[in-house]
């Protein structure tokens, strides 16, 4: 892109003036200076065109050239999306080939960089004017004459200057002949094999000699000089421990208590030995008992320690201040917020969603004065907190909407119908910049001087979509959920697989997929690109038009995911959907070398993983559902469908109104919802790895911090909002301050830099309080990730192991039921094989016993013998 680079430059020297010491005539007595502008250059502009901040350009060597023609070339192929688009026509009509763009560190004018737009104010800030009045080139001038340009010197002929006779003196010269020695052995031994043995040097003196060390005064060699290098590198090891399995035991064990009887006790007291006991042992207890006299041994230590964060300072700083509330009297008071968003380049302008709070059967009574109310989208800028700078108006009350992150010219919602719309906001980009200058010496707020800028705008515009969703393929009910899928990920809009993009210098990142989620029980992706015109179709749209025009009242999804009931009939309502695969940006300042390291093991995991179709679904139940948007073929009519849910969890009381990622685990989901709160680990089907009491207020949502692993937030429908520290504690919030008197119902965080980090919280009347995050919830320590980490692998392998445990514990309770009814059966055959043999021998005996009275009667001669008991 034609960029060069400014070297030698000279630093400003102390007679450098300030902008306000410079006369009234010279460009920076009020304000920039005549031809310079504060822009915003983000992440992605800073690759293009070589200028990363505190990479490429730094506080000490600001200065960047850039061609003319390279910020025209980016004009024509992004257009409004360039971050040099507000000052397109200066750069039109700029005279030289070079443009000069400065990073302002301190953000002087209000950016993070600054740009000059004409050739004198370029050497307006190369050569700034000194306190003589001069232009302050000439001193610059001698300075960059004054610098010498190191050069390879020339060969010259060798002279010697005595250093030959210290090489001849240091060279050995023999003193007398060289001594010869001849070894000489049979030729049969030639060959022949070696034996070596071990002896005594005692047993054996006369084939030993010791020679002991004597040191030679005449010898002494003093080191004068010593000249050596030497490297330090920590070793690398890598170590792997396996310790033994103990598996864990139930035992009790019952004690009995040792009693003695009268005469026993009796014996003891009156014994000599308890009596020399008695008179050694009370003078040390009654030195005890005045010792406790001077001091209270009953008193707790840990109570009396400082009750501090250690290296992140005093609780005493921990409470949440309110920056700034803002509220319209007109369209946004007594409704509830429904959703907050900060725009993604822009600091200090945040949006906002107000609905109406009326419930089903008052929106029945009401539905023609709802007809015709305004249903809007306010955008605050900290600049003016009375009047929005901007409204966006869409046909139904907005549940959820976010800004594009790439294009933040985008903005798409969700609404109440069912429908999703789209507006453009490039025409008024303008009412949302900063021009104002800083000032820097002034003492205040912080925020105060990143977001001041000129008060005076005019009436805020209402935007109407551009785009909207035909209603008959959109949710058939409120949308709950919205989100850009991030830009490294894409899913076939024919066949439903999933695509990894690599995000390269080359490759300019844009979200063109949008994931829904509605109370009707589905779950749709969208996708902004025009489908190609289906052969043989009438009416075909205007290809003048930009692609995202031409789907208004025709775009449909190309996925639509039910969440179809395994147990009971009907669908999962669903309120929260959380895709595996997370739009990450980039951050303020570098992570720590652990985040790195875990955050490789990530992407070579997603890699492997690169079918991952699954994603997380909050209900109005508060189930959690975990699903798949992969399609299979039906058995019954041979079509492509949609996968139903593999498992869901029913533990939250009441609906899901948060479900999200932490930004730095990617397998690691909060959910909120009812009056309670759980955290889960992506794959695991047993159970959440870490669950909350029911707290007697019902929770309405929460956030992860930005910064901190370990932190989360928690807002209440009192009003409150919970700070959860999980480095602190884990069954309590660490710190829990009012915000409001009703309801909160939305919270989002944000970071902008390392010292400012800010918190939007709605509630229930309208109102949106901007509050500022104190230090210790926003600094996290050196070990919080490992322990984070590690705190999750613990949690998940014990209730892996208590799962394992119980289904172990119902294999053996049903082993044993069963042995236990196979007992009984037998029992029951041998008692009624024991029955049958009992009557079999009764009976045998009573044919004897008739066999024997039989006999005796014929022997007696009361009975004649019968002949055929004769034969």
């Amino acid at each position: 892109f034609g960029v060069k680079w400014l070297i030698g430059m000279p630093e400003p020297q102390e007679e450098e003036i300030k902008p306000e010491e410079v006369d009234q005539n010279s460009p920076g007595n009020d304000g920039p200076p005549e031809g310079i502008k504060g822009i915003f250059i983000s992440g992605p502009t800073q690759q293009i065109f070589q200028c990363v901040a505190d990479s490429d350009v730094t506080g000490e060597n600001p200065f960047k050239l850039i061609s003319k023609q390279a910020i025209l070339d980016d004009l024509h192929n992004r257009a409004a999306v360039c971050d040099f688009h507000p000052v397109r026509k200066q750069v039109e009509v700029y005279e030289g080939e070079e443009i000069l763009l400065v990073y302002d560190y301190e953000f002087k004018y209000g950016e993070n960089y600054y740009v000059c737009l004409t050739e004198e104010a370029k050497d307006w800030v190369l050569h700034p004017p000194s306190k003589e009045g001069g232009e302050g080139t000439g001193e610059g001038e001698e300075m960059e004459e004054a610098v010498e340009i190191p050069k390879t010197p020339e060969a010259r002929e060798w002279i010697c200057l005595g250093s030959d006779l210290e090489i001849l003196e240091a060279k050995v010269v023999n003193t007398r002949e060289l001594m010869k020695f001849t070894f000489a052995k049979k030729r049969r031994l030639f060959n022949s094999a070696c034996k070596f043995e071990d002896r005594d040097a005692i047993d054996q003196p006369e084939k030993t000699t010791y020679i002991p060390s004597v040191e030679d005064d005449n010898f002494e060699l003093q080191k004068m000089e010593l000249e050596c290098g030497s490297q330090a590198v920590p070793p690398l090891v890598d170590v792997a421990i396996q310790t033994a399995f103990v598996k864990p035991h139930n035992k009790a064990i019952q004690y009995v208590p040792r009693s003695l009887s009268n005469k026993e006790s009796q014996e003891q007291l009156e014994s000599k030995g308890f009596k020399e006991f008695t008179s050694i042992a009370s003078r040390r207890f009654e030195l005890a008992l005045q010792q406790n006299e001077i001091g209270n041994f009953f008193i707790d230590d840990y109570d009396t320690l400082p009750d501090t964060y250690g290296i992140m300072g005093d609780k005493t700083d921990n409470s949440i201040k309110e920056y700034q509330s803002y509220t319209d009297l007109t369209f946004s008071k007594n409704k509830c917020i429904t959703w907050i968003d900060w725009h993604p380049s822009i600091r200090g302008i945040v949006a906002v969603s107000c609905g109406e709070n009326y419930r089903f059967n008052e929106r029945v009574d009401l539905s023609s004065k709802l007809l015709t109310s305004h249903h809007l989208i306010l955008i605050w800028s900290f600049a003016d907190p009375i009047r929005p700078v901007l409204f966006l108006e869409a046909p139904e009350d907005v549940k959820c909407f976010h800004f594009n992150p790439y294009k933040p010219n985008f903005v798409i919602a969700g609404c109440l119908n069912g429908q999703i719309v789209l507006w453009d906001i490039s025409e008024y980009e303008d009412r949302l910049q900063f021009n104002k200058p800083l000032v820097s010496e002034t003492k205040g707020n912080a925020a105060t001087d990143i977001f001041d800028t000129d008060p005076k705008l005019k009436h805020a515009p209402i935007v109407q979509c551009c785009v909207l969703s035909n209603i008959d393929g959109s949710h058939k009910r409120a949308i709950s959920d919205i989100q850009w899928l991030p830009p490294h990920m894409e899913i076939d809009t024919k066949t439903g697989d999933l695509v990894m993009k690599d995000i390269t210098a080359e490759y300019q990142p844009e979200c063109l997929q949008v994931v829904t989620a509605s109370i009707d029980g589905s779950v749709m992706f969208w996708d902004m690109r025009p489908p190609p015109p289906k052969p043989g179709a009438k009416k075909l749209p205007d290809p003048s038009l930009p692609s995202h025009l031409q789907l208004n009242l025709t775009w449909k999804p190309f996925i639509k995911v039910n969440l179809p009931r395994s147990e009971h009939p009907g669908d999962f309502a669903a309120t929260r959907v959380s895709v595996r695969e997370q739009l990450k940006l980039p951050l303020y300042r570098e992570p720590s070398p652990q985040t790195l390291r875990k955050k490789r093991l990530s992407v070579a995991e997603s890699q492997e993983n690169k079918g991952n179709t699954t994603f997380y679904v909050g209900t109005e139940d508060g189930e959690v559902v975990f699903a798949t948007w992969s399609f299979v073929r039906d058995a019954e009519s041979g079509r492509m469908m949609a996968q139903r849910p593999r498992f869901s969890f029913n533990y939250h009381c009441g609906p899901v109104t948060y479900m999200e990622r932490s930004p730095f685990f990617s397998d690691i989901i909060l959910s909120i919802g009812g009056w309670s709160f759980a955290i889960w680990k992506e794959g695991s089907d047993v159970d959440a790895i870490m669950k909350s009491k029911s707290f007697p207020i019902q929770l309405t949502g929460g956030a992860w911090s930005p910064t901190r692993p370990g932190v989360f937030y928690v807002i209440k429908a009192n009003g409150n909002i919970d700070v959860w520290d999980l480095m602190e504690k884990t069954h309590e919030p660490s710190h829990s301050q009012n915000i409001s008197s009703v309801s909160l119902t939305s919270i989002t965080p944000v970071a902008f830099s390392y010292k400012h980090h800010l918190m939007a919280v709605g509630d229930q009347i309208g109102t949106l309080h901007v509050l500022e995050v104190p230090w210790p919830m926003r600094h996290p320590s050196s070990n919080e990730y490992s322990v984070i980490d590690a705190l999750f692998d613990r949690n998940h392998k014990q209730m892996m192991f208590a799962s394992e445990r119980m289904e172990r514990r119902m294999k053996e309770k049903q082993e044993m039921d069963a042995a236990m009814v196979a007992k009984q059966q037998e029992n029951k055959e041998s008692a009624v094989a024991e029955q049958e043999s009992w009557e079999d021998e009764a009976k045998k005996e009573y044919v004897e016993y008739l066999a024997l009275e039989n006999k005796l009667l014929i022997e007696l001669g009361i009975r004649d013998q019968a002949p055929e008991e004769e034969d």
